[in-house]
């Protein structure tokens, strides 16, 4: 019974921490799901929350997965997580059955399951925080309830640091289409290869459209595959105020600019100087500089009014999660981000003196290592509170009864 107990507080730990760093690395994405859920279930009135909700969630999930994996405070936790995953099991059922969004968004934009298969996860989880749950009595403490209690509390609070950080500033990972590093442009649409089935004397032989046999064979069937794919981001198109698709002027320059603004009512008059600055210094590296908006109101400046492009909302708070961020594209690749928070700091000098395929390998690879290190330090981190708070309770509990 011990080592089930270790596999599914494995299993439900993980999935858990997972799910919510997932969440964490991304409030804006996980609040937009939660307003996908109030719009299906008639609850608009709390579109207010979904940001808070979203945080509390993801803190909630992230510290409760950590907490079954070390066996901290276990009762407690143990009884929360069921309640939760109880919660979740209904709800995808709900979903699975009658569909009213055909994402539930538990892993973000990380991996994306259908309803059904939602359900199917959380079914793999109930039976094993419910295991935990009747067998909590029997998990040795890994250290005092002080201890416990302190360390639960340090994981809330590196999680809820975590969800500010990327709130604030570029997440360290990003799982969105456009994260750094992604092709948006393809030149080329797709391409398909034909080949031809054609039958002589029972034998069913195929043939290019260059190589056809004679008229002593009979065509059989043909067969279509596609050798390669155009671009798969058909939603991504810029207009300009007279309706002209300006798509290709963002992503056929060397280096350009989009700086983003899917809600222009919430930038403060502090914010839209950062905007206007940092858009002066694009220009004076002689960038290509789109900014977009989803509407054009008075909420935008004058000086900026005549040259907005409009852009679909969604398509604006995915490619940077960041109201009023910049993004730089090079040659159709995103080679670069910065939130509204970091154009303070303006351009580097040397940001436009680099070629635009050394700055997106750069660039991605930067982002790959800082992801690979954040995850690697919390498996560490894990596994020594985990082993040290052990060894050192073990060793104060045979002093007690010397």
């Amino acid at each position: 019974m011990r080592f089930l107990r270790t596999i599914c507080r494995l299993i439900f730990g993980l999935t858990f921490i997972f799910s919510g760093i997932v969440k964490l690395l991304s409030p804006l994405g996980t609040s937009l799901i939660f307003k996908e859920y109030f719009a299906a279930m008639h609850l608009g009135a709390l579109d207010g929350t979904a940001l808070f909700i979203g945080m509390l969630l993801a803190v909630t999930e992230f510290t409760l997965g950590i907490c079954i994996l070390l066996a901290v405070r276990i009762k407690i936790t143990s009884t929360v997580a069921l309640c939760l995953s109880a919660f979740f099991t209904l709800l995808t059922l709900y979903l699975a059955i009658f569909n009213p969004i055909s994402d539930c968004g538990c892993f973000g934009e990380a991996i994306h399951l259908t309803n059904w298969q939602t359900f199917l996860k959380n079914l793999i989880l109930l039976p094993c925080i419910f295991l935990l749950f009747m067998q909590r009595k029997k998990i040795a403490l890994i250290a005092s309830p002080a201890v416990e209690w302190a360390f639960l509390g340090f994981f809330a609070a590196a999680g809820l640091a975590l969800w500010i950080h990327s709130f604030y500033y570029v997440p360290i990972w990003e799982f969105t289409p456009y994260r750094i590093g992604s092709l948006v442009a393809c030149e080329d649409e797709s391409d398909y290869n034909t080949t031809f089935l054609y039958q002589k004397d029972g034998k069913v032989e195929s043939f290019d459209l260059e190589n056809l046999p004679d008229s002593t064979w009979t065509f059989y069937d043909s067969i279509t595959e596609m050798t390669s794919e155009g671009s798969q981001y058909s939603d991504f198109m810029f207009f300009d105020q007279n309706e002209n698709d300006i798509t290709d002027q963002l992503l056929s320059s060397q280096m350009s600019v989009l700086i983003s603004i899917y809600d222009p009512a919430k930038l403060s008059e502090d914010k839209w100087n950062k905007i206007a600055d940092f858009s002066q210094q694009v220009k004076n590296f002689g960038g290509e500089l789109i900014v977009a908006s989803s509407i054009v109101n008075e909420a935008i400046p004058e000086y900026f009014q005549q040259e907005v492009a409009f852009a679909d909302k969604r398509l604006l708070m995915t490619i940077n999660r960041s109201n009023g961020g910049a993004t730089l594209f090079s040659d159709g690749y995103v080679a670069e981000k910065w939130s509204i928070t970091e154009m303070s700091n303006g351009l580097p000098d040397e940001m436009f003196e680099d070629d635009g395929e050394s700055m997106v390998i750069k660039n991605s690879i930067k982002e790959h290592i800082i992801g690979s290190i954040l995850i690697v330090c919390i498996l560490i981190s894990l596994v020594l509170i985990y082993y040290i708070c052990k060894l050192s309770f073990k060793h104060n509990k045979k002093n007690e009864t010397k």
